[in-house]
């Protein structure tokens, strides 16, 4: 793969709430060419930062860098079947939309025949933390790849995690939106039952910020700690955190206070005690995901 030339050009797809930031921060370390379906943006683009309007793709037969930051994996894909005929054999795509690894795949399946590479580098910011510079990417893609749009992706952020292979970085994203949707739902019913039972509201948030006593723990001690070393002995039994668990869902039932996730996790607890790990670390609940022919992560299954 060859590696960036001074002054090389970069294109992108997608000027919306977070492409727009994105194209002014690679503008300020290359010359760009850009393109939308809203024509105002790509005219603010080339007012502001001096962009170079793409008026078709044609135009892109000696860009080797495009970068795509579309509202759907579809866009992605519909902009990709026009663009990659003309692209030169060699050519790289960053993919910083928030899509599935199977659309990864797909796309790089799409990309294959014509000398294309792919890396999918998601978005963890908003758009104030893009247009500050404090935006993180994860990073997904062959080694040489991402080293040769390297200088495009620290323009667009210097903080970046390489996850693996292609398409790892936009399942690291996905991955962890869904752990702080489902934490949204957690907390809120906390914050319910708390109401309902008189807690001081600010004093919980600090019992839940605490490092060792609140919603770190699960992921630094029994995840990183337990999980991944496949370590159950000791700490506290799975039937005690089940005990409490069913003194949650009662105290919820006492107070009025509907149940969504907190309840449906005592689930997990009955099931993990009825396959026998009730004297186990709490921890252990993840080995059922194991006997279900999921590992719960490599460490733990070798």
């Amino acid at each position: 793969m060859n590696t960036m030339r001074p002054n090389e050009k970069v294109a992108l797809y997608g000027l919306g709430n977070m492409g727009f930031p994105i194209a002014r921060r690679i503008a300020g370390a290359f010359p760009l060419q850009v393109a939308d379906l809203n024509r105002d943006m790509v005219d603010r683009a080339v007012a502001e930062f001096s962009a170079v309007a793409i008026g078709s793709p044609e135009e892109l037969a000696e860009t080797r860098i495009v970068v795509l930051s579309l509202p759907s994996p579809a866009a992605s894909a519909g902009v990709l079947k026009q663009i990659a005929p003309h692209l030169p054999r060699g050519s790289v795509v960053v993919e910083t939309s928030t899509v599935n690894p199977a659309d990864i795949a797909a796309a790089s399946r799409l990309l294959l025949p014509h000398g294309i590479a792919l890396v999918d580098a998601s978005v963890m910011a908003g758009v104030s933390q893009m247009e500050t510079g404090t935006a993180m990417l994860l990073i997904g893609g062959e080694e040489e790849h991402i080293e040769a749009v390297r200088p495009v992706l620290n323009a667009i952020s210097d903080r970046l995690i390489t996850f693996g292979p292609l398409g790892t970085g936009a399942a690291a994203k996905v991955i962890n939106n869904a752990v702080a949707h489902a934490v949204m739902v957690v907390v809120a019913e906390a914050g319910a039952m708390a109401t309902a039972t008189g807690v001081d509201i600010q004093k919980l948030v600090g019992l839940l910020s605490d490092v060792q006593m609140g919603l770190h723990r699960p992921l630094t001690f029994r995840y990183a700690q337990r999980i991944l070393k496949g370590d159950y002995a000791g700490g506290m039994p799975l039937d005690a955190a089940r005990k409490d668990s069913v003194l949650a869902l009662a105290l919820a039932q006492d107070c009025g206070v509907p149940l969504f996730a907190i309840q449906a996790s005592q689930t997990v607890y009955d099931i993990a005690a009825a396959s026998g790990y009730g004297r186990e670390d709490y921890a252990a609940i993840a080995k059922i995901w194991s006997d279900w022919g999921v590992p719960a992560c490599p460490a733990a299954s070798g």
